[in-house]
């Protein structure tokens, strides 16, 4: 299915033709009268009337299209503006724009904007005026919700539903603003002078990086609620699913089989929201980046070659330095036609402050022998090459991990992570080079996620079980 065939093949004609510019007036008058509307109508005759003094505001001859379909008798009164107003609106109706609603006992005939297509006069009003996003506060939202979760006697249609639909917003509003981030910088530097853009990035942060997005990002809030968000939907998952799927069967009329399958895609497709959300920023802070470089480097080289007076004259200096090819050359006699235009001297010329201080440059010096020194104590050597020999044997290598799984499957088919830390705080970091090595080739161990966290001696990780690996 596509859109034509839901809506008028000729939808978009009165957009296309001369009048284009004042269909859409039109259009955009008669959103404003009907959107509060119950049923989006209004008497034809104040329909009629609102678009009559457009026109007698607009003070002009009307142009109408071939494919207007005026009689003679109209085309013979095409100034007036009522007859203007009458076909302007009979074309919207025909093409599928409006609807014309019979009325009721005494009741006029009304004009409704077609339901069908409120969706685009939306998305026309979104390209004109665009909302203004408030990241931080729509991540606070999806926070708030999941963190509440389990009090809603609806969970899927109040929580998990609307929190998958707010990420999906709060992500397209990122891509957007990644997408116009070029035009974004072109339209504040346009019209300035090199010298003015060159300033102007001096405050870059606050001038081209929305204060939301700016508040959003430095705040670290995304970083701060990712592991909240996280662990909530591994909770939807586990001891949440059973009221999920049950709310989802209600909602949208399906099975307990579908349900589950399809809330569990759903979270899984939350997941992806988080991580992808975070790519999106990536993208903005690199683009932010290459854009404002690209300005930078535009101002700097119309600054050098404007055609103003101090272009021409740093391409004067410019000129003149590539004529100096010793230092000596500075102190003598010039000649040449700069001579009455400038007067260049040497660093250091007038005195040690006129000018920046060359650098020093360090002088080679002789390389001085080396006294013979006593032999080392042999204890010692011996026991720097013990810590060595003892963090090469305790390296998280795979080699290392693998023989630390053997060692604790010793005479076991498996055991867990969390009761190994608690018998040992010390073996922590073992513990996490056998879930960094889990997915490694040459492993002799394989792990299984469990639901439960533990939490020990102020650490907090998620439990596994360690077992031989299956050939």
């Amino acid at each position: 299915m596509q859109i034509f065939d839901i809506v008028n093949e000729d939808l978009f004609r009165p957009l296309t033709g001369i009048n284009k510019r004042r269909y859409v007036d039109v259009l955009s008058l008669l959103w404003d009268k009907c959107k509060r509307m119950p049923m989006y109508a209004v008497e034809k005759s104040t329909i009629i009337d609102e678009v009559e003094s457009y026109f007698i505001g607009l003070g002009e001859r009307i142009l109408l299209d071939e494919s207007d379909n005026m009689d003679d008798a109209e085309l013979a009164y095409s100034s007036d503006c009522r007859v203007i107003a009458t076909v302007f609106l009979r074309k919207l109706k025909s093409t599928g724009w409006l609807d014309e609603k019979e009325g009721e006992y005494e009741n006029e005939s009304s004009l409704a904007i077609n339901y069908k297509i409120i969706p685009i006069i939306s998305a026309f009003i979104e390209i004109v005026n665009p909302k203004f996003v408030t990241y931080k506060g729509k991540l606070f939202k999806i926070f708030t919700l999941l963190n509440s979760i389990e009090k809603h006697s609806s969970p899927y249609e109040a929580v998990l539903k609307e929190v998958s639909e707010d990420m999906v917003d709060l992500n397209l509003s990122l891509r957007q603003l990644a997408a116009s981030i070029e035009e974004h910088i072109d339209v504040l530097t346009k019209g300035k002078t090199p010298e003015e853009v060159l300033k102007f990035f001096e405050k870059y942060e606050e001038k081209i990086v929305i204060g939301a997005y700016h508040r959003f990002k430095t705040n670290d809030n995304l970083f701060y609620y990712r592991t909240s968000l996280y662990e909530q939907l591994d909770l939807c998952e586990t001891d949440y699913l059973n009221m999920l799927v049950k709310d989802f069967s209600v909602v949208e009329q399906k099975d307990e089989i579908d349900s589950v399958f399809e809330v569990k895609r759903l979270i899984s497709k939350m997941r992806e929201d988080v991580q992808e959300m975070e790519s999106i920023m990536r993208v903005i802070d690199n683009r932010h980046i290459l854009y404002r470089t690209r300005a930078v480097q535009r101002a700097q080289f119309l600054l050098l070659s404007d055609g103003s007076v101090k272009g021409k004259i740093n391409g004067l200096l410019q000129y003149y330095a590539t004529q100096i090819r010793d230092k000596d050359e500075l102190f003598e006699y010039d000649e040449t036609t700069a001579n009455s235009m400038f007067q260049i001297y040497g660093q250091n010329y007038y005195s040690y402050e006129s000018l920046a201080t060359p650098s020093s440059r360090k002088k080679p010096t002789e390389i001085e022998l080396m006294t013979s020194i006593e032999a080392l104590d042999a204890k010692i050597v011996e026991g720097e090459q013990n810590k060595l020999l003892e963090y090469a044997k305790n390296a998280l290598t795979s080699e290392n991990v693998n023989s630390y799984a053997k060692e604790i499957l010793h005479n076991k088919k498996a055991v867990s992570a969390g009761s190994i830390f608690r018998q040992d705080e010390s073996c922590l970091v073992k513990i996490i080079g056998l879930f960094t090595y889990s997915q490694a080739y040459d492993r002799t161990f394989d792990i299984i996620t469990k639901d439960n966290y533990v939490v020990h001696a102020g650490v907090k990780f998620k439990d596994f079980i360690i077992e031989e690996r299956k050939k």
